[in-house]
């Protein structure tokens, strides 16, 4: 009687293959599975690109002269002087809806516009120095919109001021050119 043992080997092969796939069956309906919607980011990385392009248009001087003011500037720098915020609301609403051909999205697309300045401190304590903030502009004709809203999407600039505003609350800026932190908040309706 010969002895052949490849019968052995092909039961050790066998059992070996069944272990792995139970181990790897284990393992895949173990796992934690993240389901996250797939063109939400991307959505969102669009709107955020639309507002980085309205403020920068809306930060482009007329001309092209060391110094000058631009549009955006001059919004900021005519609110503390009683104008309305209509026109930065027209402007940035204009801009996010010009040439995109998504009009589903950009139609739904509201804001609100919060202007942050430096304040030094006084000649007693000048190291008090503190951050002021202010409401700029929104687009929501209801405020129960912002409440209900859904997640945001920030969008800041730093706009150059060629000098300290006047008007209502001038003493909450230093004196002379400075830059102030405009963030926008976007989001669809």
């Amino acid at each position: 009687m010969v002895m052949n043992d490849e019968g052995q080997l092909y039961t050790i092969e066998g059992i070996t293959a069944g272990v792995i796939m139970l181990v790897t069956a284990f393992t895949i309906f173990n796992t934690g599975i993240v389901y996250t919607p797939g063109d939400a980011h991307i959505t969102d990385m669009q709107i955020q690109q639309l507002g980085y392009d309205a403020l920068q248009m809306m930060d482009t001087p007329a001309d092209s002269s060391p110094l000058s003011v631009s549009p955006l500037a001059s919004m900021v720098l005519n609110k503390h002087k009683g104008m309305s915020d209509t026109e930065f609301n027209s402007a940035f609403s204009e801009y996010l809806k010009a040439e995109t051909g998504t009009t589903d999205i950009v139609n739904s697309l509201e804001f609100n516009a919060t202007v942050y300045n430096r304040v030094k401190g006084n000649t007693v304590n000048p190291e008090d120095d503190y951050i002021h903030s202010y409401h700029f502009s929104n687009s929501a004709q209801y405020e129960e919109s912002q409440l209900t809203r859904e997640p945001a999407i920030s969008v800041t600039r730093y706009v150059w001021l060629p000098s300290s505003p006047g008007g209502y609350g001038a003493d909450e800026y230093d004196g002379g050119e400075q830059l102030v932190l405009l963030e926008v908040l976007i989001w669809r309706r």
